[in-house]
């Protein structure tokens, strides 16, 4: 083989190799970004989500609250039945 030929053959595997890692390196930095549009769009679809169920709950009431709201209401029922006795 000549020397043209076998520095052609060196050049040709030199550029393959180089555009393959370059194709590789690129193909990382896109699964990279994709990855990381997808992380985005999950914390922005947890974010949405966090913010209707904290509207949902902030006007919500207790168990427990509501109890005690029923409780006073019968005492102050109870406290007018008892005042119309004292007349």
């Amino acid at each position: 083989m000549s020397n043209d030929t076998l520095e052609t053959a060196r050049t040709t595997r030199a550029n393959t190799t180089e555009k393959e890692a370059t194709t590789a390196s690129t193909a990382k930095e896109t699964g990279k970004k994709g990855l990381f549009s997808n992380l985005n769009a999950d914390l922005k679809q947890a974010l949405d989500t966090w913010d209707v169920l904290t509207e949902t709950m902030t006007n919500k009431v207790s168990p427990e609250q509501e109890q005690l709201q029923e409780v006073k209401k019968l005492l102050g029922d109870l406290k007018a039945k008892l005042a119309q006795f004292d007349e």
